[in-house]
């Protein structure tokens, strides 16, 4: 989807040399992964087809305590996990709404560091049950911080309360759903084994019905504008939706960038 940025080894800790110096391989065998350029095998280090974000020079290995250096393979990919926050849409043309959102809430709360979750409501008459779930899965003094948004009128769009959410949104990535979906525990595992481990270059989860479950970057949404007009330097103007936006671009690649839920849920 976007251009590719080469990685040069030179200096880093992960960097496996042979006898006479050459680097030969990678601790965390991304060198395989991501690509060598031909001109720099048998050379002093690799440089890779792609970024590699675990890079860590020597001096990173100073900061980290006896048992952290004893396996720093396993630090760095601690310090590369995904941050996930969610954007939940109460359904409350359900009878039993708030009941609905408590089984999301819980599934949520259960996930390993959480940084954020959006509730996106069209009936004020929620927002004080809203409000007791949050503190009863996030307590009243959180890391995770909870957000109740508001939209204005009834039968909003999809795209419209993606939008107003975003407002909310932190750097890493966003998982859509409605209230009464259960995320599995290890949703934000499997993201990482596809974008730290198996190193592929996917960024976003497309989901079915333009809404549940779709996965993406928040830097991404920011970039396209979300479901709003991206004016781009040319001034041309883009005034699809977010997902035809991704979409587009993903076809102008040499490859495939969007995963179906089906892929990453058996990840």
């Amino acid at each position: 989807m976007e251009q590719n940025i080469n990685t040069n080894c030179d200096g880093c800790v992960f960097a496996k040399r042979g006898t006479e110096g050459h680097q030969v391989g990678c601790e965390l065998e991304r060198s395989s992964k991501l690509g060598i350029s031909g001109d720099s095998v048998g050379k002093e280090s690799y440089i890779l087809n792609r970024f590699c974000n675990a890079y860590r020079p020597s001096h990173w290995l100073e900061f980290l305590d006896f048992e952290e250096q004893l396996n720093p393979e396993e630090v760095v990919l601690d310090e590369l996990y995904p941050r996930m926050g969610f954007f939940i849409r109460l359904n409350t043309d359900e009878p039993n709404a708030i009941d609905a959102l408590r089984l999301t809430l819980s599934s949520i709360s259960k996930l390993k560091e959480i940084p954020y979750v959006v509730v996106i409501s069209d009936k004020v008459e929620y927002n004080e049950e809203v409000w007791g779930l949050f503190i009863q899965f996030f307590g009243e003094i959180s890391e995770t911080k909870y957000h109740l948004m508001q939209v204005a009128e009834r039968g909003q769009t999809v795209q419209q309360s993606v939008d107003a959410a975003f407002t909310h949104a932190q750097n890493g990535w966003i998982m859509c759903v409605t209230s009464g979906m259960h995320v599995a525990p290890d949703t934000v595992d499997k993201l990482h084994r596809i974008i730290n481990v198996n190193m592929k270059q996917m960024v976003l989860v497309e989901p079915k019905d333009g809404y549940n479950r779709m996965i993406f970057p928040a830097y991404l949404f920011k970039f396209l504008n979300g479901n709003k007009n991206k004016i781009f330097q040319d001034e041309i103007v883009d005034g699809r939706a977010f997902l035809d936006k991704v979409k587009a671009a993903d076809e102008r690649s040499d490859g495939t960038s969007i995963m179906q839920w089906e892929e990453f849920n058996a990840s």
